[in-house]
């Protein structure tokens, strides 16, 4: 019920906002490419422009979240299929990062961003081109909504994959990159390494113009092996890097991105992102399903997620297995 529901609000979006300029030629042209599945040309002829209307929008965000391997529809199976898998009560979310983890690509995460960026340009209260939003019915903004919290949410499971091998949250086994990323990320923004051997700041790094904080990190009850993140130099944010790239032949991996593809802005922001749009506009089943995943995860019942809570919740996940 829930996908019919989905691909009746994308229709309804579509419609409501294609009628939001007079270039009817340009909007089928488009439209043309997305129905064939050419994303490149729907990004070519639409990324540039200078002003861009709520279809252009719509189309960008469309188009973006197909490149990213992951469509909408597919994302309400997948969380449909968590409730399935989920072997306990509390670990539905756990399923959720793991089936995502097995789709992603190499380009996810950039498409993402660029997905959650274009449906957020249509919300935007101080958008100049969103005509169609004085006339529009709640239920037509909440499909736009909806389709952000989405792409939030698989944008939070595709970042969380770069810290460490998310399958071991399912899996027999521990993940020793998935602990060390939570103290490092413990560090840097709540100075509360329990549980953690050691997390030490090491020196600068400059990387590309960038100038990084080396983290040394050492998990407790571990193999004794020392795993290495970047911070920034002000020490308030942890860089997201690839842990399997290395730089001058050292250990310390590369940054995604640069300075400002931060640990808070990837996992924890966009995580709480999602909750929020999802949970505010899916349908009941969905918004249940999309629930349990924040109660799982925010033991303090403040309906937001802390680094903390959400490194409990990785560390708790590999522990049953």
């Amino acid at each position: 019920m829930t996908n019919k529901i989905l691909i009746m609000s994308a229709l309804t979006a579509m419609l409501l906002f294609s009628g939001c300029d007079n270039g009817a030629e340009d909007r089928m042209t488009t439209q043309q490419m997305l129905d064939e599945g050419d994303m490149d040309g729907v990004i070519e002829a639409l990324e540039d422009k200078t002003v861009k209307t709520d279809d252009d929008n719509l189309k960008l965000a469309s188009a973006y979240m197909d490149k990213s391997n992951f469509n909408l529809v597919d994302l309400i199976s997948i969380i449909s299929d968590t409730q399935d898998d989920s072997t306990t009560s509390d670990d539905s979310f756990a399923s959720f990062l793991v089936g995502i983890s097995e789709d992603k690509t190499d380009e996810s995460l950039a498409d993402l961003q660029k997905a959650t960026y274009y449906y957020s340009a249509i919300l935007s209260t101080d958008s100049k081109t969103s005509k169609a939003r004085a006339t529009s019915t709640d239920s037509e903004l909440n499909s736009i909504e909806l389709f952000l919290g989405l792409a939030s949410l698989t944008r939070t499971a595709v970042a969380l994959d770069y810290l460490g091998d998310v399958s071991k949250l399912q899996e027999n086994g521990v993940d020793g990159d998935l602990l060390a990323s939570g103290c490092a990320m413990r560090k840097v923004y709540s100075d509360d390494i329990q549980g953690c051997a050691s997390v030490e700041y090491t020196g600068s790094l400059d990387i590309d113009g960038y100038s990084y904080e080396k983290m040394d990190v050492i998990i407790a009850n571990g193999d004794g092996i020392t795993y290495h993140y970047l911070a920034n130099d002000k020490k308030d944010e942890m860089i997201l890097t690839d842990y399997k790239t290395h730089y001058d032949n050292t250990l310390y991996p590369m940054p995604v991105k640069d300075e400002t593809l931060t640990i808070s802005n990837e996992l924890i922001d966009s995580l709480n992102d999602s909750f929020k749009y999802i949970i505010d506009s899916a349908p009941d089943d969905l918004k249940d399903d999309v629930t349990q995943y924040r109660d799982e995860i925010d033991t303090n019942r403040d309906t937001v997620i802390s680094v903390t809570e959400f490194t409990d919740y990785i560390g708790k996940e590999m522990a049953k297995n």
